[in-house]
């Protein structure tokens, strides 16, 4: 072989080594890359060093403490101090289950990442030099243990007794204790605002033990709420000898009137009135004597007139005094004027409920009767219906469709039946007959006027 053919066959044979080197160093690579990474994966698994709660009490590690969870201080018992020491950590209990610490830490977790090295570092020297401090504890056993800080928080005894000894090192672990012998401060009790008078108002004519002759006593009530508005004899309640009485009438003004029949010796009365709000109010029961003795005497004197002036009558009656009793209804008082004057009537309801006067009639009452002029003008312009009439009655439907008797008091039209008014004494009182709902007698409706026939 020449010298040349020698030299390129030593080529070949390193590179052929070459080849074979490659290879291994590849694996061998792959090993350190996988060796590096396996150790950074155990590094990553090394558990966060908490900060000794002794050192620097944070409110996470406290917390724990109070809620038996995570961290807290050891049992300053002498006999522990052997395995354990106060400036080291002391673990959950084994018997309590991870469920339950996870239950009492709600909060989401945070995300934990994996730490340098030198933090890695830095938690083994800390954790060294705890050990390096319990062991020193445990070559001096005859040191007094090192007393915690303030603000710690430590295990109750199994028992559940508490520990004088600790109570006395620790203060502040008994809120409730700190607290005896300190002055509480009074609170001053709030004095109640005044309760709003919203209360109604009530008023009646009755008095408290009074006597009537008669067999029945008419009285009034008039109520007000607090803002001072009538209120409706809905609103009263009315009991006569425990019996509930209901209103013969109602004025304009909002005076309402009962009857009671007096079938004792001694009748109660009872008001209550209550308005739209539900506040109440009562009124002192009232005692009602009824005599025996004697006649019954008048209460008043009214003077009622008849008049037809409408119709060219002019006065039928003119104003004649009449005595009324206590309690009595116009319409019972008109009945006798009538009777006690020679004349007939005609009647809706009673004299005492639902009174309405239709007619009154005599022997040629109506007899030369004639519509004035001007009114039959009025009349005619306002289209009413004409009718016939009888000579010896006048009243409703007389001379017009539209006609009736209406009647006035103190000179003032009274838009109430004669049942629902109680005369006063010295009361004037027209009956008049109108042809048109009172246009012509000065009381129209809806304001409408033609005058005063």
């Amino acid at each position: 072989m020449t010298g040349k053919g020698k030299e390129e066959h030593i080529v070949d044979h390193r590179k052929n080594k070459h080849r074979e080197i490659l290879p291994g160093i590849l694996i061998l690579l792959c090993l350190l890359l996988f060796s590096g990474a396996l150790v950074l994966g155990v590094r990553a698994q090394v558990p966060e060093t908490i900060e000794n709660p002794v050192q620097g009490i944070s409110a996470d590690s406290s917390m724990k403490g109070y809620l038996g969870k995570g961290y807290t201080y050891a049992d300053l018992d002498t006999d522990s101090l052997q395995t354990e020491s106060t400036g080291t950590l002391a673990q959950v209990p084994e018997n309590e289950p991870e469920e339950q610490q996870e239950e009492a830490d709600p909060e989401e977790e945070p995300e934990v990442t994996a730490p340098s090295d030198d933090t890695v570092q830095a938690a083994s020297e800390e954790t060294e030099e705890s050990v390096e401090d319990g062991n020193t504890d445990q070559e001096n056993p005859s040191e007094e243990p090192q007393q915690p800080e303030e603000n710690t928080v430590q295990y109750d005894p199994e028992d559940g007794e508490d520990n004088q000894e600790d109570q006395e090192a620790t203060p502040d672990l008994d809120d409730d204790r700190n607290q005896e012998g300190a002055e509480v401060p009074e609170e001053e009790t709030p004095t109640p605002a005044p309760e709003e008078n919203k209360y109604p108002s009530v008023a009646t004519d009755l008095t408290d033990g009074e006597t009537v002759s008669a067999s029945y006593r008419t009285f009034y009530v008039q109520a007000w709420d607090y803002q001072g508005n009538v209120l409706p004899s809905s609103s009263v309640e009315v009991l006569g000898n425990g019996q509930k009485l209901y209103s013969v009438s109602t004025d304009g003004e909002g005076i309402i009137a009962y009857r009671m029949e007096l079938t004792e010796a001694e009748n109660t009365v009872d008001i209550k009135v209550t308005d739209s709000e539900g506040w109440s109010y009562t009124l002192p029961q009232y005692r009602i004597i009824r005599s025996e003795d004697g006649e019954e005497q008048p209460a008043g004197t009214v003077n009622i007139s008849i008049e037809a002036g409408s119709v060219g009558l002019g006065t039928i009656l003119s104003s004649t005094p009449v005595e009324f009793y206590q309690g009595e209804q116009l319409s019972s008082v008109l009945l006798r004027l009538l009777d006690e004057n020679g004349f007939d009537w005609r009647n809706e309801g009673s004299a005492t409920s639902g009174f309405y006067l239709r007619s009154i009639g005599r022997s040629g009452l109506t007899a030369g009767a004639s519509i004035p002029a001007d009114l039959q003008a009025h009349l005619e312009a306002a289209n009413c219906q004409m009718t016939d009439h009888d000579n010896d009655w006048l009243g409703e439907y007389d001379f017009t469709m539209d006609s009736g008797w209406l009647y006035f008091v103190n000179g003032e039209y009274m838009n109430v039946g004669m049942a629902g008014y109680f005369p006063a004494d010295g009361d004037s009182v027209r009956l008049r007959f109108s042809l048109y709902a009172g246009a012509d007698v000065g009381a129209g409706q809806n304001g409408e006027t033609w005058g005063d026939w």
